[in-house]
């Protein structure tokens, strides 16, 4: 820098608060990946409470006043079905899983042994390449096992999520009287309404990734399950739970059946597989998923990739699954406050148009 230079006033402004705002950032992860064990349901309880209160809410307008209660207990006996209806489905399937380990591992035993005969005969040096990797099948026993010994704290963590979704539905009704009682008429309209804008928001796009993830998982499951590929509600759980990583989750989902295809079929088989699998993906993500999403929030690809890293690194596996709508909700967030729009417009997508509020 040449001497006697110095920023313009203006720039060395916004040049500070992209510092402080990055340090700041930093520092907010650290606080929350140290206290995971109670900011990391109170988020997922957040999404779920803010997707349920319509329900809920219809509920308690067809129900007699003094019944308003049944409303939250329906509520949270629809939630119980899906979330058990879900763990079940995905233990059946892990079990049948385990059953038939013994007998992939023979198929891929075979594999190899061919693979090692091809490669004597091409003088190849693959038996050094196999020793390096002797070690993997014991760690991913290792890895399993660690997995099942957390089972108890993910249940306690389920446990948690549950009593916090109860807790935001009991007192949804009452945080607007606490809002109008502390700040005043004028503020309290204010915050009333922005907060109502980014539930709103916030809830559209929970329905649209849930839409289409759902359509993606059942269409996905049941090609695999009219090619005959094992496990095809597993793999289709599966889609629907990683469509909620966007551009990213339905590429990583195609890899588990794909690798179980070519084990059951062989080269031409599994090739049929990905190409049904590819092209489904291709259908829902360029055709019918930016149809069903309309005017809803589009983030830049980048940003979902340092999202995904970043709320993966705070939150682990949970963190990188929500990281995406968590992003969204600071953006909403960041679009319903007029000096924080500039931070909105740099993290959407540039040919998303601009929110209601923002116009």
């Amino acid at each position: 820098m040449p001497a006697g230079f110095s920023y313009p006033s203006g720039q060395a402004q916004k040049i500070a608060l992209f510092l402080l705002a990055a340090i700041t950032a930093i520092l907010v992860g650290g606080a929350l990946k140290a206290t995971y064990i109670v900011t990391m349901p109170l988020a997922v309880a957040f999404f779920i409470a803010i997707l349920v209160l319509p329900f809920q809410n219809w509920l308690s307008r067809i129900l007699p006043d003094r019944l308003w209660w049944l409303s939250i207990i329906a509520t949270m006996l629809g939630i119980l079905i899906v979330v058990g209806a879900l763990i079940t489905a995905m233990w059946y399937s892990f079990g049948a899983v385990l059953d038939k380990a013994p007998q992939y591992a023979d198929t891929v035993q075979q594999y190899w042994e061919q693979i090692q005969a091809w490669a004597k005969r091409k003088g190849l040096p693959l038996q050094e390449t196999l020793r390096q990797t002797e070690g993997i099948s014991s760690t991913l026993i290792g890895f399993l096992t660690s997995s099942l010994a957390s089972f108890w704290i993910v249940a306690g963590m389920l446990v948690l999520v549950f009593f916090l979704v109860l807790l935001m539905l009991l007192e949804s009704k009452e945080w607007r009287v606490k809002v109008r009682r502390g700040l005043g008429f004028e503020e309290s309209a204010a915050t009333v309404e922005a907060v109502d804008a980014i539930a709103f928001r916030v809830r559209q796009y929970l329905l649209v990734k849930t839409a289409v993830s759902l359509l993606s998982g059942v269409s996905a499951g049941l090609w695999l399950w009219l090619m005959d590929v094992d496990f095809a509600l597993l793999w289709g759980l599966l889609t629907f739970l990683l469509n909620y990583l966007p551009n990213i989750g339905s590429i990583i989902a195609v890899f588990p059946p794909t690798i179980l295809a070519f084990i059951q079929f062989g080269l031409w088989g599994g090739l049929i597989v990905v190409g049904g699998l590819t092209l489904i993906e291709q259908i829902l993500g360029n055709l019918v998923g930016p149809r069903l999403e309309g005017r809803t929030l589009a983030i830049s690809p980048m940003v979902v990739l340092v999202s995904i890293v970043f709320w993966g690194w705070v939150w682990g596996v949970v963190g990188a699954l929500i990281g995406v709508l968590l992003t969204t909700t600071i953006i909403i967030i960041c679009d319903q406050i007029p000096t924080l729009r500039p931070v909105a417009i740099l993290l959407r997508r540039a040919e998303t148009p601009p929110s209601e509020s923002s116009q």
